[in-house]
C-alpha cells in the first residue's frame, strides 16, 4: 500500500484516503506533505480530504452502517 501511495503523490494526488472497512474501521488519510504520517478518522468523526478538497467532509459512520 506505501508502494501505491508513493506513485499517487508521484503523479501530483495531493491525499490518498485508505478505507478499512473490515478490520478497524477507520479512514487514514494520507497527505503528500507528510506521506508517513496519517490522519485516522474513526466512526464518530468527519474525515476531510485538504488540501484537495477544501470545505469537504464526510461522516466516517456512513461507510460502516
Amino acid at each position: 500500500m506505501a508502494a501505491k501511495r508513493s506513485d499517487y503523490f508521484a503523479a501530483g494526488t495531493q491525499v490518498v484516503w485508505d478505507v478499512d472497512v473490515i478490520r478497524e474501521g477507520v479512514i487514514r488519510a494520507y497527505r503528500a506533505t507528510a506521506p508517513d504520517a496519517p490522519t485516522v478518522y474513526d466512526r464518530r468523526d468527519r474525515a476531510e480530504a485538504l488540501p484537495a478538497l477544501p470545505g469537504f467532509s464526510f461522516p466516517v459512520g456512513d461507510i460502516f452502517e
